[in-house]
């Protein structure tokens, strides 16, 4: 009896000592912003329309399917409101696109911003991850560079999946120290990572701008010229990671004339990347002063339009116009 008895004050001695070493419970209801983009690539799809941002719904699907919500980030705002969409996110993805950096209120802008934001947040000890594919990426190192200065190189490698080439200290990396041996094996011999670019990130660019010392180059590619360039990043410090391949179209776009990988090692490995992302995102526990306030802010107020069948890269965008964020800009 004693020893029942005595089971409550064991069990709160060891709840205050887990209490005090700071961890704590996971967050099991992640909010990932998601940064839209200028309408380029839509003026394509819906020339007869216009709109002022999108964002395409694979991105949003690739971070649903590990269990996130997502948040439309809009481009062109200031930076009160850059600063509320991280003290209100998990983490943020900026996705792929076809875009420019340098266009005034774009979405090199508002990436640089939240970028810096996050670091804030992060030297504060409060974790707070980003995530970039293809441009995404791209744009880290431009935020990296605090916005001033576009470093990306001409590349061409379009339709095309490949295995990666790792880094001889890639099993040291966050991003694969703890991939399970198959993930590894698919990703080193099968084409299972899908590239479409024009632009790239090579190792010598990144040592001309004194990026090395802050960034591990984990895995790395050749385009249809022989020109290597960097196809898995990660942040050394900060929980900020950048692959150029797209893991988002393996599972979630389908056009059959652009080699998008189906089999079901590359679903695996594209599963594998947003739940990893993910369960970073989980380790923090920013978020809304109030459920209503949550529920009005997130992509379901939104409805993707269905553009499939034209011979395009994207199955659903999700686009918006600037009236949108007024009626959606967290306030």
């Amino acid at each position: 009896m004693a020893v029942v008895e005595a089971l409550p004050i064991i069990f709160l001695i060891l709840f205050s000592r887990v209490a005090a070493s700071g961890l704590e419970a996971s967050n099991d209801r992640p909010i990932i912003g998601v940064l839209s983009q200028e309408t380029y690539i839509v003026r394509s799809y819906f020339p007869n329309e216009t709109y002022d941002s999108f964002i395409a719904a694979s991105y949003v699907k690739f971070l649903e399917a590990a269990g996130a919500r997502v948040l439309p980030v809009w481009i062109g705002q200031d930076e009160d409101y850059y600063r509320r969409v991280v003290n209100r996110t998990n983490g943020l993805l900026f996705p792929g696109g076809g875009t420019w950096f340098n266009e005034s209120g774009g979405y090199g802008e508002a990436a640089t911003r939240l970028y810096q934001v996050a670091l804030e947040y992060n030297d504060k000890g409060i974790y707070y991850p980003i995530w970039g594919t293809c441009l995404g990426m791209q744009a880290l190192m431009f935020a990296a560079l605090k916005g001033v200065k576009d470093i990306r190189v001409d590349c061409d490698l379009r339709n095309v999946a490949l295995p990666l080439e790792f880094a001889e200290d890639s099993d040291k990396s966050r991003l694969f120290s703890g991939a399970p041996v198959e993930i590894i094996e698919i990703l080193s011999e099968k084409n299972a990572t899908y590239n479409l670019h024009r632009y790239c990130l090579t190792r010598a660019v990144l040592d001309e701008n004194n990026l090395l010392d802050s960034w591990r180059i984990i895995s790395t590619n050749k385009d249809a010229n022989g020109l290597e360039f960097i196809s898995a990043i990660e942040h050394r410090s900060y929980p900020i990671y950048g692959v150029q391949f797209h893991p988002e179209k393996n599972q979630f776009e389908f056009n059959k004339g652009k080699g998008f990988p189906h089999s079901s090692d590359s679903i695996k490995v594209a599963q594998y990347f947003a739940n990893f992302f993910v369960n970073e995102t989980r380790r923090n526990h920013n978020g809304f002063s109030n459920d209503t306030a949550e529920a009005e802010a997130l992509i379901y107020q939104f409805c993707p339009r269905y553009t499939g069948l034209t011979n395009g890269y994207y199955e659903q965008l999700y686009v918006f116009v600037k009236e949108d964020f007024d009626k959606n800009s967290l306030i």
